[in-house]
């Protein structure tokens, strides 16, 4: 029954433009193209509806009952407004659904959703609740009691006097001109009465009127009236600005040390590791010559050839090495601690190892 009374509602909605809607008899109707646009947001809202989207639904209902009324779409936002909570907002509808003429030729869905109507509305109303506000303030205070639920204002009759309220949780402020702000929280459960009581108390002494914008108090009349303030005094030139005071105008200038060092450390490495190699060559020579390289048996000459070859270019190697790393070593650290920092030194390094007869060094200019 339901499903083909939701088939029905679509079909109905579809054939709204050639079904007169109910309106007063002195409202003009509808333009076509307000019944089309009608018919679309019907359409889709009752499709939302089906698919249990109401917080859609009740937008594109609204929508299409502020175009043209129709049965068919009033019943699905009753139901949604309800399903959402807004149990006001949906029972109204519902009763305006049940006190509603039908004219004579209005499609079965109309009269249908008319029928539903009235069941819904007595399973709905009792869950609506009541909230009593009352309000008190000094004696002889002018001006209306402004009150609002939820941001919403509420008409001064209504004070004192059960207003109907969804379930939930709301919160009430009362405001009135020259008094504070009174405010409370409240929750009501399902067809439940309560009320509240706020009280508005007169402003402190000096404090603004109006909350959102408060002014300082005023200044007291027997205080003298300030001086008015003396006129900046100009900004001195750049140029008589104090120079500030100049930085150290060069680092102690320590690159040739760190180069003649970095010479040094490598010259040492490969001294070392060339003398490790000669002593091991040296160390081979006497395994295969015992008595000394001149008594080596004939069938080790060749052997002894190469080692005994070796032997000499790595111990070579090795002492031009360790003497350049030493002497490196020695020119850096002296380098290194007689920089001096009174003038930045300029100008290309160039330092090399020279060999001599027994001897090795370092020459360069800094």
């Amino acid at each position: 029954m339901k499903r083909s009374f939701r088939l029905a509602a679509l079909s109905a909605l579809l054939a709204l433009p050639i079904v007169p809607s109910v309106a007063r008899a002195d409202a003009p109707g509808p333009t076509d193209d307000q019944k089309a646009a009608a018919r679309i947001l019907g359409t889709d809202g009752v499709r939302a509806a089906l698919a249990g989207d109401c917080k859609t639904a009740v937008d594109k209902l609204t929508r299409a009952e502020a175009l043209v009324h129709a049965p068919t779409t009033a019943l699905p936002l009753a139901k949604c407004q309800i399903q959402l909570g807004k149990l006001v907002a949906g029972t109204e509808i519902l009763n305006r659904l049940v006190n509603e003429v039908l004219p004579s030729n209005a499609p079965e869905p109309w009269v249908d959703a008319k029928k539903q109507a009235q069941p819904l509305l007595d399973a709905s109303a009792p869950r609506i609740g009541k909230l009593r506000v009352h309000v008190d303030r000094p004696a002889g205070a002018a001006g209306d009691v402004a009150v609002t639920i939820d941001g919403t204002a509420i008409p001064s009759v209504l004070l004192d006097n059960d207003r109907p309220t969804d379930p939930g949780a709301h919160h009430v402020t009362a405001t009135a001109a020259g008094l504070t702000t009174a405010q409370t929280d409240v929750t009501l459960a399902e067809g439940q009465s309560q009320g509240v009581s706020l009280r508005l108390a007169p402003l402190p002494a000096g404090a603004p009127a109006v909350a959102s914008a408060p002014e300082p108090p005023p200044a007291p009349a027997s205080a003298p009236a300030p001086a008015p303030a003396p006129a900046p005094a100009p900004e001195p030139a750049l140029a008589s600005a104090p120079a500030p005071a100049p930085a150290d105008s060069s680092s102690p200038n320590r690159a040739p040390a760190y180069v003649v060092l970095g010479i040094g450390v490598a010259g040492i490495a490969v001294g070392t590791v060339f003398g490790v190699i000669a002593l091991g060559n040296k160390s081979s020579l006497n395994n295969d010559c015992p008595a000394g390289k001149n008594a080596c048996p004939a069938s080790e000459a060749s052997t002894v050839s190469s080692l005994n070859s070796s032997l000499n270019t790595n111990a070579a190697i090795s002492t031009i090495g360790l003497g350049v790393g030493v002497v490196g070593v020695a020119l850096g650290g002296y380098l290194f601690f007689s920089a001096s920092s009174s003038a930045p030194k300029t100008g290309a390094i160039d330092v090399h190892p020279w060999l001599g007869p027994g001897s090795a060094g370092l020459n360069g200019t800094f």
